[in-house]
């Protein structure tokens, strides 16, 4: 069972049972193919090795799928024991640890484990369960934000400044949306494009682009750079200019991909703190009534057919989504393909949209993005995104987005 929590922005006293995510394990013992199967039957990426009631160490689905998946991969390594595969080292931090220790030992960790989940034990080293690496890291993001807050209240010059970044941010959003039109299988097929873009400061770590690709295709690409403020900025501004360079390579979202984050790791190369971004680029073709797509961590999107009110989740297949922007300099992203016919709508968007909790500190979550698209399904667009923002509005227990949020819709229609 996998389990959210509201993060607290400062540091104070803070049980750190709350932010447990889950406690599977396996044993020793067990083989890499029933290993493989547990982590496909659910989405986390870790669990605890166990030898007896004994914490021996993490397994990881990546590597094990890796293993697996390797040319003669399952027929050599399916019977061997996951202690053999385990990762080589695991964090483990204590219910009695101040927050902040807890942030800087998990901070500071090598790249090979940065982003790693880790294990919380009890005083007496009992194992409780394990927490997520990015429970950790949204932890630490508000932390930041509530310094940058702070510094703001003090300094004026500040504020201007930002507010000059935030009119270059927004200028550098699309403003008109390429005309694509063509027949297809016998009929004429258009796109359109909307979006709604909402910063939860005066700068924004969410961004997307559009690139006309050809007059029958269009490429979207939508990121969401780790934490708020200027750092985040910067990096979707960088996003922005790398994707334009590697225009060329738009017809291949999987390169793209790969080749903007090549860049983007030379680039934060000498930065002293992790910062990455997840992203998702999706290519168009009316012309082939197709859609083909890569994903480097970043959500789902989600296919309306107006006609029937389904909605369709648009998945990579297993093991072929990549890791975020900016993780790993090897990382290898691939392609997928869905077809597109007219009447269908793709909304793309950041997690600001969903990550969202109600009085009872419940999420509204991508589940209620679902249902909420199907209930708009007869909306035009502009209607359609404002009725998604406003549902999620009005799920928070304020009223309002924590994080930043961005939508696009992109719909085919017949002229």
């Amino acid at each position: 069972m996998l389990l959210i929590v509201p993060l607290p922005t400062t540091v104070e006293p803070l049980d750190l049972r709350r932010l447990i995510a889950h406690r599977e394990c396996v044993q020793a013992g067990d083989p890499l193919e029933s290993v493989h199967k547990r982590f496909a039957a659910h989405e986390f990426e870790f669990m605890l090795v166990m030898e007896g009631e004994k914490l021996i160490g993490l397994c990881e689905r990546q590597k094990i799928g890796m293993v697996l998946g390797a040319r003669f991969g399952f027929a050599m390594h399916s019977r061997q024991p996951v202690r053999e595969a385990m990762l080589p080292e695991m964090t483990i931090i204590k219910t009695n640890q101040p927050l902040a220790d807890v942030l800087t030992v998990t901070c500071s960790r090598p790249n090979t484990s940065l982003y790693d989940d880790v294990v919380l034990v009890d005083e007496k080293g009992a194992v409780l369960g394990i927490v997520f690496s990015r429970t950790l890291v949204r932890l630490q993001n508000g932390l930041l934000q509530e310094n940058v807050k702070e510094l703001n209240a003090k300094n004026s010059q500040m504020n201007g400044d930002l507010q000059l970044a935030r009119e270059i941010q927004l200028a550098m959003l699309p403003t008109q949306f390429p005309a694509v039109s063509t027949d297809a299988a016998g009929r004429k097929l258009a796109l359109h494009f909307r979006h709604r873009y909402e910063s939860a400061g005066v700068v924004s770590g969410d961004f997307f682009h559009v690139l006309k690709i050809s007059d029958s295709a269009v490429g979207v690409f939508i990121c969401d750079v780790m934490g708020h403020g200027v750092r985040s900025a910067f990096v979707t501004a960088v996003l922005r200019a790398l994707v334009e360079e590697m225009r060329a390579l738009g017809n291949d979202p999987a390169e793209l991909l790969r080749r903007v984050n090549a860049e983007l790791m030379c680039i934060l190369k000498p930065m002293d703190s992790p910062l990455y971004a997840t992203a998702f680029y999706l290519l168009a073709d009316a012309a082939l009534g197709q859609i083909r797509f890569s994903k480097a961590g970043h959500p789902n999107p989600l296919l309306l057919q107006r006609l029937t009110g389904e909605v369709k989740t648009l998945k990579c297949a297993a093991g072929c989504a990549g890791p975020a922007l900016g993780m790993r300099a090897d990382a290898k992203y691939f392609n997928c393909e869905h077809p597109l016919a007219a009447d269908d709508l793709i909304l793309l968007f950041t997690d600001g949209i969903y990550e969202v909790f109600d009085a009872s500190e419940k999420e509204y979550g991508p589940e209620q993005v679902a249902t909420t698209l199907t209930q708009l399904r007869n909306q035009p667009l502009d209607a359609l995104l404002d009725g998604l923002l406003s549902a999620a509005r009005n799920y928070s227990a304020d009223k309002n987005f924590d994080d930043d949020v961005c939508l696009i819709a992109l719909e085919a229609t017949t002229v």
